[in-house]
């Protein structure tokens, strides 16, 4: 009976790890609205396409990563609004209906608005998941703003990684040398000697910081650093160039 009971426990226990790693499932979800029922791809057209990942809430981690996507492409989409708006689908409605507000308060707007936002999983592995965001934006205006984003997700708990989680803090001085060199900026001079936007005159890591399958991926979004017209700063390592720096195993997951 001991020996029944002993087995039974064993059985419990591994059935219990085996649900606590199981790794978490994401399906895509997609929300699209016109404005008018009219087509994008058939000329002038004000539309919304948001799509990315969404976990399957089988777990507190899914949920905390499912609410932080979520709330992350309604900043994106929805970034000079104060009004609380509770789920991606009321953003899209939102969007048109300030469309047509616009639209209606001036009789002589022919502008239309486009809004789009795909999201993906760049890189998974057993202590990460990063997703890239890709959005454009025109809502008027000189022109419209694209845009690249980045979350990195703790798998376990659902809780996203600090900078200071993913990297020592070393690797904010190598990245420092290697942008000063590709920018022509001497090592002694400031960092915004040629005429750069970093607050207080003092480099910073971008806020955007994503990993790929190759590497990983640092971007800082236009106005962020510089003007309109310098663009964007994209900066690109393999892990082998900074594997000393990193927190993190990047074995891949077997999900992936």
């Amino acid at each position: 009976m001991k020996k029944f009971l002993l087995i039974l426990l064993t059985a419990v226990v591994l059935t219990s790890c085996e649900k606590e790693k199981k790794p978490l499932q994401f399906t895509n979800y997609s929300v699209e609205k016109s404005y008018d029922q009219c087509n994008p791809e058939e000329g002038d057209c004000a539309f919304i396409s948001i799509s990315y990942p969404v976990a399957k809430k089988e777990s507190e981690a899914a949920s905390r990563i499912n609410e932080e996507v979520k709330n992350h492409i309604i900043k994106i989409v929805d970034y000079q609004e104060e009004e609380k708006i509770a789920s991606v689908e009321d953003l899209a409605i939102h969007f048109i209906e300030n469309y047509k507000n616009t639209a209606r308060d001036f009789a002589e707007y022919e502008l239309p608005w486009e809004g789009s936002v795909f999201a993906e999983i760049a890189r998974r592995t057993p202590e990460l998941i990063s997703f890239r965001f890709n959005s454009r934006m025109f809502t008027g205006g000189a022109h419209g703003y694209s845009s690249i984003s980045f979350l990195n997700f703790n798998p376990e708990n659902g809780e996203s990684y600090a900078h200071e989680e993913l990297f020592t803090p070393e690797f904010k001085k190598f990245f420092e040398q290697r942008f000063r060199e590709d920018q022509n900026i001497p090592q002694g001079d400031p960092i915004n000697s040629t005429g750069l936007f970093f607050e207080d005159d003092t480099f910073v890591l971008p806020q955007n910081i994503g990993f790929t399958k190759s590497g990983i991926v640092l971007h800082y979004n236009a106005y962020e650093i510089a003007s309109y017209a310098e663009g964007e700063f994209t900066y690109r390592f393999s892990y082998d160039e900074i594997e000393q720096y990193l927190k993190l195993q990047m074995e891949e997951s077997p999900a992936e």
